[in-house]
């Protein structure tokens, strides 16, 4: 019985997949928003915190959708954000 096919199991979670344009779009027009954010002469403690958090956004979208861990099981989802929150902890209470 060699070439009898494998069973497999049907029963894991499928869920579809967001266009990669559509991340790309988006990713965009935060770009836009950042360049637009330069552009109002505000004070460097008001406009720095609005460019990191817009630089997080950007970061987790790109690490969600273009890396798959929106897809991939929780814990490694996990492993990934721990150090990520620590850093951004870390930046903004040196920023401020």
């Amino acid at each position: 019985m060699a070439n009898t096919p494998a069973p497999h199991d049907d029963s894991g979670v499928h869920r579809k997949h967001t266009n990669p344009v559509l991340v790309f779009g988006i990713l965009t027009i935060a770009t836009i928003f950042e360049v637009v954010v330069t552009l109002f002469h505000l004070p460097q403690n008001v406009i720095v915190p609005i460019l990191l958090a817009i630089a997080f956004v950007k970061a987790g979208l790109v690490a969600a959708y273009y890396m798959h861990l929106r897809y991939e099981k929780w814990i490694y989802t996990a492993i990934f954000i721990t150090p990520a929150l620590f850093a951004v902890f870390l930046i903004f209470t040196l920023a401020v």
